[in-house]
C-alpha cells in the first residue's frame, strides 16, 4: 500500500488548476492567493475546502489560506522569502520604506467622530 500524504488533504468542494503568475499569486474564486515564489510559472491545484484554500503542486500542499475572506488579495509574506532557485530568482527583500508601509498597513484603524476632524480643520486655519 502507498503511504498517506502528510498532512492529509481536507475534503474539498471545488478544485481548479491554475498557473502561478509572475507575482507569485494564484487566482481562485475571485481572490488572489500567494504561494512560495519558487512556483512562479508552474501549475498548481487550488482546493476549496470548508474553511481553507489549499494550494498543491505535484500532490504536495505548498500553501494554505483562509477561504471566503473579505480580502480579495490574500498574501503570506513568508512566500516571498528565501533563496533563488535554478529556475526563479528570489524577490529582493523589503527595504526600509517597504517595511514601514507594511507596518502602517497592519496598524488598526482608529474610529473617530466627525467632530474630531472638524476641530482639526479649525486648528489648521
Amino acid at each position: 500500500m502507498t503511504p498517506l500524504p502528510d498532512p492529509l488533504f481536507e475534503p474539498f468542494d471545488l478544485v481548479a488548476t491554475r498557473k502561478v503568475s509572475l507575482d507569485g499569486l494564484v487566482a481562485f474564486e475571485g481572490r488572489h492567493y500567494s504561494v512560495p515564489f519558487a512556483y512562479v510559472g508552474t501549475y498548481v491545484e487550488a482546493h476549496g475546502c470548508a474553511e481553507t484554500v489549499q494550494m498543491l503542486h505535484q500532490a504536495k500542499i505548498i500553501a494554505v489560506h483562509p477561504r471566503r475572506t473579505d480580502e480579495r488579495l490574500v498574501i503570506n509574506p513568508q512566500h516571498y522569502e528565501g533563496r533563488s532557485t535554478e529556475r526563479v530568482q528570489a524577490p529582493p527583500p523589503l527595504g526600509r520604506l517597504g517595511r514601514r508601509m507594511l507596518e502602517l498597513a497592519s496598524a488598526p484603524v482608529a474610529q473617530r467622530s466627525i467632530d474630531y476632524y472638524v476641530a482639526l480643520a479649525e486648528v489648521a486655519r
